[in-house]
């Protein structure tokens, strides 16, 4: 028997495979993170938060902004 048709044939082929794009998965996530804390990092964060919160309520928003520049051409 030779070792190719015994590895082939293994059980722990397929966990090798798993663990290591497992592996490989988490690697890329730790480079994602270091790279993301970079210069502009607090005003990132702020600008999705401000998204995040704004997105859900997009008519409200848009309604309020419109709301605003109406009472703004009124008064001027």
């Amino acid at each position: 028997m030779s070792t190719a048709h015994t590895q082939a044939g293994s059980p722990f082929s397929g966990i090798n495979e798993f663990v290591s794009s497992d592996f490989s998965a988490l690697a890329s996530h730790m480079h994602a993170c270091q790279r993301s804390r970079g210069r502009f990092f607090r005003l990132r964060s702020t600008l999705e938060f401000v998204h995040g919160y704004a997105s859900p309520r997009i008519v409200t928003t848009a309604a309020l902004f419109a709301a605003c520049g109406l009472g703004l051409l009124a008064l001027a």
